[in-house]
């Protein structure tokens, strides 16, 4: 029914705590898993997955070898082994949080309504079915869906501006995600920090930053060059906003989500208290070991005395 990509880059502790609680929620959605794991603890992963899935060797085929050094490419050629029409991008970092059974109907719904892509995860945000309503969308049990093209993009950025053509928290059709691919196949010239940061922060704030670079890479693609926000390594610039979004991939038959189907456990990504730490369904906790005071980051001081402990539930103010 779908193939579930998994090119995550497991390099901490966290990572590696993060994925043992996700992928086992979603493991099922797929028989056709294509893994590739970046860092330090790609062993411990692979390991990890043959250990814990008896049928992993139908379900689950294993690379090495890729272009770790291009998220784009090397997912390009783990897509030769797709066997579905439909892709899952994994993310170690979302939580499944209705039962599995409702997962996979609700992708039955996206191949029965003609969805070609919708975000799974970040409930609500950028596009919601009362914001929608000016697009006149069709509803079904899981979705409202409307064709995106080139005049929604005028009425989205002023009633959803947040709103993604693609997020890599999203399941699409195979052909649109080679579509994405494709556009990454140039010489990628990361713009340096500094620039980045400075036009953020100066000139060109959101989304004006992203359709600046939009309008040079206009005139550069013909040459064959890119210019990228994000290293070339991660899969950031797959992602599509409203200000950025090439023309080549429209139209697009997008659906919302009428019920929330994942979250993420840290990241609130603009909308205050919508990821699971904020909500209390993921306590993550901080130890204190100290021989004096210790400062904490919401500016409380913690008292102890030799030898104790203090346990902290540890919820940002904002979103990274």
């Amino acid at each position: 029914m779908v193939t579930a990509i998994c090119n995550v880059f497991i390099n901490s502790d966290l990572k590696l705590k993060l994925f043992k609680e996700t992928f086992p929620l979603v493991y099922a959605i797929s028989d056709n898993w294509l893994i590739n794991i970046r860092g330090k603890f790609h062993k411990d992963v692979v390991k990890y997955i043959k250990e814990t899935f008896e049928d992993h060797e139908r379900h689950c085929i294993f690379f090495s070898g890729l272009d770790d050094g291009n998220w784009a490419k090397s997912t390009c050629k783990m897509l030769e082994n797709s066997k579905y029409d439909y892709i899952y991008v994994f993310l170690e970092d979302h939580f499944l949080l209705k039962p599995l059974d409702h997962f996979r109907n609700v992708i039955r719904d996206m191949i029965d309504s003609k969805i070609e892509y919708f975000s799974y995860s970040f409930f609500n945000i950028g596009l919601s079915v009362q914001s929608a309503e000016g697009l006149y969308p069709d509803y079904s049990k899981h979705f409202f869906s409307f064709q995106f093209g080139e005049k929604s993009i005028s009425f989205l950025r002023k009633n959803n501006h947040h709103f993604y053509p693609y997020s890599l928290a999203g399941i699409c059709t195979k052909k649109y995600f080679q579509k994405l691919l494709i556009i990454e196949n140039n010489l990628l010239v990361k713009v340096p920090f500094f620039v980045q940061a400075v036009m953020e922060n100066v000139f060109f704030f959101y989304p004006r930053n992203r359709a600046f670079w939009f309008t040079v890479n206009k005139f550069v693609s013909k040459i064959g060059i890119r210019f990228v926000i994000y290293p070339s390594a991660t899969p950031f610039n797959l992602e599509k906003s409203l200000f950025d979004c090439d023309l080549e991939l429209l139209p697009l038959r997008v659906g919302g989500l009428r019920e929330e189907l994942f979250a993420n456990w840290d990241d609130d990504n603009i909308l205050s208290n919508s990821s699971l730490i904020k909500r209390g369904l993921y306590p993550e906790y901080f130890r204190v070991e100290s021989q004096a005071t210790l400062k904490a980051t919401d500016g409380k001081d913690y008292e102890l005395s030799k030898g104790q402990s203090s346990n902290h539930r540890y919820c940002p103010e904002i979103s990274r």
